[in-house]
C-alpha cells in the first residue's frame, strides 16, 4: 500500500509553483544573516557593536522570555498530563471494567489522542480567550489519552491472584504501583514531544518561543526567526538529554516487567 500512497502524494502535489535558484540563494545568504552583519558597510568596531546590540535584544526581549513560559507550560502540561492518565488507563483495563465499559471507555480515548492538541488548543482558545489555559488543557488531554491509552494495554498483561482485592483498593494497590514506572517511563519519553508542541502552540498567541517565531515570519525577519528555531532546537535537545538520563537513572522503561 505504500507505494500507492507515495503516487497519490505525489499526483497531488502543487507542482505548478515554481522555484528560483536566486531566491533560495537570496535567503541562505542574506535573509537569515542577522541584520546587522548584512546592513550598510560599516567599520568593524560599529558592526560588532550592533551585532551585539542585536543579539541583547534577541536574548533578553525574546529567546529567554519565550522559553521561560515554553518551560513552564510544558512542566504544567507534563504533570497534568500524568494526572490525566491515572484516570485514563482504568477506562480500558480489564482488569477495572467490564467488557462494556471498556468499550465506550476505548472510544474516548480514541477521539482524545485522535484529535490535535493544535484543534483542540484552538477551541478551547475561543471559549476561554488568549491564555495558557487552553495550551495546558488541550496538550494534557491530548498526551493524557495516549498514555493512558498504552498504560491501560500494560495492564491485560497482569495476572492477579484468585482472592485480590477489588474497587478502587484494587486500582490503588493491585494495579497502579505494578505500571507506575511504566507510566513514568511514557511520560518522560513524551516530555521533549510536549516541549515542541507548546513551542508550537505560540502561534495561537500564547508568548511561548513559537509565538515570537511566527511573529518574526510575519514581519518577514527570517534573521529573527532562524535565530529563536536555533534556540527552540536546543532547548528540546537539552530537554530530551535530560530525559534519557533521568530515565537511566530511575532504570524506566516503557515494556512491561514480568509480574
Amino acid at each position: 500500500a505504500l507505494p500507492v500512497y507515495l503516487i497519490g502524494a505525489a499526483a497531488i502535489l502543487p507542482w505548478g509553483l515554481s522555484f528560483t535558484a536566486d531566491n533560495i540563494w537570496r535567503f541562505l545568504t542574506h535573509d537569515i544573516v542577522p541584520y546587522p552583519l548584512r546592513a550598510a558597510p560599516a567599520e568593524t568596531g560599529e558592526t560588532l557593536a550592533r551585532l551585539n546590540e542585536w543579539l541583547q535584544t534577541m536574548l533578553f526581549e525574546q529567546a529567554l522570555p519565550g522559553a521561560a513560559i515554553t518551560i513552564q507550560l510544558t512542566m504544567i502540561a507534563l504533570v497534568c498530563s500524568g494526572l490525566l492518565t491515572l484516570l485514563f488507563f482504568p477506562l480500558i483495563s480489564p482488569l477495572l471494567l467490564g467488557r462494556s465499559a471498556r468499550t465506550l471507555g476505548h472510544t474516548c480515548l480514541v477521539i482524545i489522542r485522535s484529535t490535535p492538541e493544535y484543534i483542540l488548543a484552538y477551541v478551547l482558545l475561543q471559549l476561554w480567550g488568549p491564555s495558557m489555559l487552553p495550551a495546558i488543557v488541550a496538550l494534557a488531554l491530548h498526551n493524557g489519552g495516549i498514555i493512558g491509552h498504552l498504560v491501560g494495554r500494560y495492564t491485560e498483561a497482569i495476572t492477579l491472584r484468585v482472592d485480590a482485592c477489588r474497587g478502587i483498593r484494587r486500582y490503588a494497590y493491585e494495579i497502579l504501583p505494578r505500571v507506575y514506572r511504566q507510566m513514568l517511563a511514557l511520560l518522560f519519553y513524551r516530555w521533549e514531544v510536549i516541549m515542541r508542541e507548546t513551542a508550537i502552540l505560540g502561534i495561537l498567541g500564547i508568548s511561548t518561543l513559537g509565538f515570537y517565531i511566527d511573529s518574526a515570519f510575519a514581519d518577514l525577519r527570517f534573521d529573527r526567526a532562524v535565530f529563536l528555531i536555533l534556540v527552540t532546537a536546543l532547548l528540546n535537545i537539552a530537554v530530551d538529554i535530560i530525559s534519557r538520563q533521568i530515565r537511566a537513572r530511575l532504570r524506566l522503561q516503557t515494556r512491561m516487567e514480568r509480574q
